[in-house]
């Protein structure tokens, strides 16, 4: 009796080439290190200058934009780079996370679409902030910024809510449907409570999942490739 042929997930089979669905997936897992990790250099490096500018870790800051500011200081254009190259990270993700996840009709593109332009707006995010915005924008590049972080946070969230429906009807993805719904939940929680830990938190929150959900997508797709997408799909279930 010849044994049933395994095949790939619908989604999967949508994922076009695997070699471009893998690099999509790899995207999602370094990104969101290489952004975390920089931030945190960039932080402990630029300290003084950061304080100068009346920036407290913990309390009331002045309205001295973080982790924006990072990108005024001497070594300034590194957060320039981190914002654009962790913008075209997610939106080359979402991508992939589009192509990886069965599609449930017309609706099932909105979480993706989203996704994509809070990857955008995190390129925008490379014009520079203003020192201090609490009074408002004072300069062109200080409007876009302060467009960009509307965008990416209204982009962002929805998304969440918009991909856990989609994800609870793919089988493969069903259990990180539910980790995407409670991270969504606890990041508008995060985002309506004031205070620079909650912020911080939001932002943990946000590169953990997109880490998660990117190692997620790079085993589906390995299982593909080996031929292993069942062993896969019932680890994952």
């Amino acid at each position: 009796m010849v044994p049933a042929k395994k095949t790939a997930p619908v989604g999967l089979q949508r994922g076009g080439r695997l070699v471009s669905q893998e690099s999509r997936a790899l995207a999602g897992v370094v990104a969101p290190i290489v952004f975390g990790t920089v931030i945190v250099v960039l932080t402990i490096l630029q300290y003084d200058f950061m304080s100068g500018l009346g920036w407290r870790p913990i309390g009331d800051s002045s309205g001295v934009p973080w982790p924006s500011g990072l990108a005024l200081g001497p070594l300034g254009s590194l957060q320039v780079a981190n914002f654009v190259l962790f913008g075209l990270a997610l939106i080359f993700f979402a991508v992939g996370l589009h192509r990886g996840v069965e599609a449930g009709g017309r609706g099932s593109r909105v979480g993706p679409a989203l996704l994509v332009l809070a990857g955008a707006a995190m390129v925008l995010a490379g014009f520079k902030t203003d020192p201090d915005v609490s009074g408002g924008p004072q300069t062109w590049h200080g409007m876009i910024h302060g467009i960009s972080y509307l965008l990416f946070a209204f982009s962002l969230l929805p998304s969440f809510f918009f991909l856990w429906w989609r994800l609870r009807r793919d089988p493969p993805w069903r259990g990180h449907g539910l980790y995407t719904l409670i991270s969504g939940v606890s990041m508008v929680i995060l985002f309506l409570t004031p205070g620079s830990l909650s912020f911080y938190f939001f932002l943990a929150v946000m590169l953990a999942w997109v880490a998660v959900m990117a190692l997620r997508l790079r085993a589906l797709t390995e299982g593909v490739a080996t031929g292993r997408v069942g062993e896969v799909k019932e680890n994952g279930a």
